[in-house]
């Protein structure tokens, strides 16, 4: 397997429809909203809002006591109400909005009375200022004050405790919808990278004397670092091409279309195709970082001779199935990337009429099932040899199904690459 960093993408490939569950991106809602800071006019509105309405509060404490104890003293009442209702609710506004932060680590009951607290020993301490400005008038009448200040008091603790936990559930859902938002704006900007990924695979599979073709890429989640092509020469030759990136992901994905860029541009006839893997390993190991490298198998077919030379830079071998029996294409070297000055090896091998060549990555055999097990090449190996006889994007779809089924319906956990060739 190559390792690294999360690999990342989903999708459907060129060839064959995905047979496993698609994750696509959200579609946005809530276009409308936006948390901003207010601006000072918008501060001064609320705060006269506040104190009006306090005032008003202030004025039904002071007309409800006064006509249910038959007083005459209306307009002192209302005024000693008032100056206690909105020291009171700005006592509630302050420490909801400057104490009460502090106290939301603690337990809920702890937080709970250290509220209650406050809103009390702010009630208190500014019904002492509001007394120090009339102490005869508070000192005749006593228990209207003390009436006054009890039920502004309760008012104000209720209302400080609703008022802090209106501002917790804004300030929650607001984070939340940040996070959503930001969420929605990632899975846009893979789904576009996803979208642009999948215009790097070929758009047909090219028709060559000798051999026919098919092949699939499924990225785990959006993007991913698998990569295969097919590089026409001409009508009797063709180059396959089958890599893995080291990593997932974003980065994955960057590399890859690299590399993908690179083996087009030096895939040619006259370049053998273990300099290819040559020029490859050079240009990684002094572009990339140490951790940043590839396996990639590079093979070149000749309808003429009916030959296929092949270098294998560190990818799971090729499987070819023939007359002889399965073989494995092992020859050629370390991964891409690694070490610089590598010499690759090639070699040719024949295909006959029927036989049969799989190129595929390790997230077919590496594919894990919930009782932690893999897929495994021998299941790989039995899957082709049942189906062998059916046309090529058929026995692409009995491969992936049976990855399916191994799976029990669930997402791959790595790209799936397969590529298969027949020669006729």
């Amino acid at each position: 397997m190559v390792p690294d960093l999360p690999r990342a993408g989903r999708g459907e490939a060129r060839g064959t429809p995905a047979p496993f569950p698609v994750r696509g991106p959200a579609a946005p809602w809530g276009a409308g909203f936006a948390a901003a800071a207010p601006s000072p006019r918008s501060a001064y509105r609320f705060l006269l809002s506040w104190a009006a309405a306090w005032a008003a509060v202030g004025i039904a404490v002071a007309s409800v006591i006064t006509f249910s104890a038959a007083l005459a003293e209306l307009i002192p009442v209302i005024l000693i109400s008032v100056l206690f209702a909105e020291i009171l609710g700005f006592t509630a506004l302050t420490s909801c909005r400057l104490i009460f932060p502090y106290f939301t680590r603690l337990p809920y009951a702890v937080r709970i009375v250290l509220q209650v607290l406050t809103l009390f020993s702010g009630t208190a301490f500014g019904s002492a200022l509001a007394i120090s400005s009339r102490p005869l008038y508070f000192l005749a009448r006593p228990r209207l004050v003390a009436v006054v200040i009890l039920v502004n008091a309760a008012v104000g603790v209720i209302v400080g405790i609703s008022l802090h936990t209106y501002d917790s559930m804004r300030m929650q859902i607001e984070q939340s919808f940040r996070a959503l938002r930001e969420k929605e704006a990632m899975e846009r900007e893979v789904e576009i990278a996803r979208e642009v990924q999948q215009e790097l695979f070929p758009r047909s599979v090219p028709t060559v004397s000798g051999l026919e073709m098919a092949g699939i890429c499924l990225p785990a989640i959006g993007i991913g670092g698998d990569y295969y092509d097919f590089l026409p020469m001409d009508e009797e030759r063709v180059g396959l091409v089958i890599a893995d990136v080291s990593g997932k992901g974003i980065p994955a994905a960057l590399l890859m279309a690299s590399v993908q860029a690179l083996v087009r541009g030096l895939f040619v006839p006259t370049v053998p195709v273990s300099e290819l893997n040559q020029r490859l390993n050079d240009i990684l190991y002094r572009s990339t970082s140490p951790s940043r490298y590839a396996t990639l198998f590079s093979a070149l077919w000749d309808g003429r001779s009916r030959t296929l030379t092949y270098s294998n830079a560190g990818h799971n071998p090729p499987l070819q199935f023939g007359s002889g029996g399965l073989e494995r294409l092992s020859s050629g070297g370390i991964p891409l990337g690694v070490l610089g000055n590598v010499r690759y090896e090639q070699e040719r091998r024949p295909l006959s009429a029927g036989d049969l060549l799989a190129l595929y990555t390790d997230g077919v055999t590496e594919a894990t099932n919930q009782a932690g097990r893999e897929f495994g090449e021998q299941r790989l190996v039995s899957t082709l040899s049942r189906h062998r006889h059916l046309p090529l994007d058929e026995l692409v779809g009995a491969v992936l199904r049976e990855l399916e089924t191994w799976l029990g319906g669930h997402p791959p956990q790595d790209d799936v690459t397969l590529v298969l060739a027949r020669a006729l």
